[in-house]
């Protein structure tokens, strides 16, 4: 027979040691340190030696009337470093288009930075979230919170304690792809317990982190944007590790099993607060890339919110760069357009001709421009023309240049005809 996953992991632990150590842990001058709540009269305690575990790692049981719950607070110093940058950075940024991306106003004090740790990536009803963490500013520091269900009978009290706490302060839930995964799992299990969840404002870093840094660095996972960051996790616990690792305690494994969880779990919250820093000084163009892409997404995001003279200088700073590409180029071309900046459009879709062979599109811009703003119809057909060339015959954009190239010659020929009347009458 095989041996079971315990074993397993006991045989880990010998091997290894229960304990690691844990690089980029924030840390500056002696600023970190533990708060715990205030002890409770367990009125359900685990057994004495889990119990004793759970003190020495700081988790202390909060009571409340649907149970004991298990929480661990571990708090920041403001000057305290993670990233490259202290947290009281995060006072100083500028949030107010941030704001535009999160649908409400956004401050500091209101930030609630949440990811859990879960046995499993779905949402039914066989996946626990075992692990919560919340991340807050509160008196001069950054404190972050973890609720940890030492077993499933734990988890009602838990839910309800985490659900009283997104409804008080009108808070504003910070995650990293909370809006498909962290946050649906909670509500899922408050659907279970009979429990009614607020619903906070959400600002997924995800998305806007996506849209800056995807195409530059191809994946945008939250490790890949730590690595960015200048925030280092060798030695980290993989995240596929957490489930084996928690079913493992609640088979009697001791709690140093879960240790790298909590560790891990602590930073990927505090990176949350250090992303929104780097979001918040990106969207007030504080930060410059190397790269077209990160200003290109800027650009977009500026001129929706009408605010062209920065999506001007942002798209100007895309297309000067090395990488800069077909997209990048085309879209302010498009934006140049809109503008009535038709000189700039048309200088720019001329070279995008040239550059792109195989690309209809700014031929048949030109065509337009040279048709209706220049009225020169015999450089519009010619531009036409080379638009047809470039497209499949028989697509629906083929049929519409077929169509403009018939209307440029039915005006050249009325206007050849109107001359020579011109002349006959001379």
């Amino acid at each position: 027979m095989g041996r079971s996953l315990l074993e397993k992991l006991k045989d880990l632990e010998r091997t290894a040691g229960a304990k690691r150590s844990h690089p980029e842990q924030p840390a500056a001058d002696g600023a970190m340190a533990a708060v715990t709540p205030e002890p409770a009269k367990r009125q359900d305690p685990q057994p004495p030696a889990r119990e004793a575990e759970l003190a020495e790692a700081g988790f202390q049981p909060i009571q409340t009337q649907d149970g004991i719950v298990h929480v661990r607070e571990t708090a920041f110093d403001l000057c305290t470093h993670y990233g490259g940058r202290p947290f009281a950075d995060c006072f100083a940024c500028d949030l107010g288009r941030l704001s535009r991306l999160a649908h409400v106003d956004l401050d500091v004090e209101r930030l609630l930075f949440y990811d859990v740790e879960a046995t499993g990536l779905g949402h039914g009803g066989g996946t626990v979230p075992f692990l919560h963490a919340l991340g807050y500013f509160a008196e001069d520091e950054f404190r972050v919170a973890q609720y940890f269900v030492p077993d499933y009978p734990s988890e009602g009290a838990a839910v309800r304690l985490l659900a009283e706490r997104f409804a008080s302060g009108a808070p504003v839930l910070v995650t990293y792809n909370g809006k498909s995964y962290d946050w649906p799992l909670f509500v899922s299990r408050c659907v279970l317990y009979g429990v009614v969840p607020a619903e906070p404002a959400h600002l997924d870093l995800l998305h806007p982190a996506r849209r800056l840094w995807k195409q530059v660095m191809g994946r945008v996972k939250l490790a890949d944007i730590e690595a960015m960051l200048g925030v280092a996790r060798e030695g980290d616990l993989p995240g596929r590790e957490a489930p084996m690792r928690y079913f493992a305690y609640v088979e009697g494994a001791p709690l140093s099993t879960l240790e790298d969880v909590f560790a891990h779990n602590l930073r990927d919250v505090c990176t949350l607060a250090r992303l929104t820093l780097e979001l918040a000084d990106a969207l007030a163009e504080k930060r410059s890339w190397p790269h077209a892409a990160p200003h290109v997404g800027l650009a977009t995001w500026f001129d929706a919110w009408r605010e062209w003279e920065s999506a001007d200088a942002q798209f100007r700073q895309a297309v000067v760069q090395e990488d800069a590409d077909w997209r990048a180029r085309w879209l302010f071309s498009l934006f140049l357009k809109r503008r009535g900046r038709w000189e700039e459009a048309y200088d720019l879709w001329q070279e995008l001709a040239e550059a792109y062979p195989d690309r209809p599109e700014p031929c048949v811009e030109t065509a337009k421009y040279l048709e209706h703003h220049r009225r020169d119809l015999v450089r519009a057909l010619a531009a036409a023309e080379a638009a047809r060339a470039r497209m499949q015959a028989g697509s629906r954009e083929h049929a519409e240049i077929v169509r403009r190239i018939e209307r440029i010659r039915r005006k050249l020929e009325r206007e050849s005809a109107c001359q020579a009347d011109m002349r006959r009458l001379l």
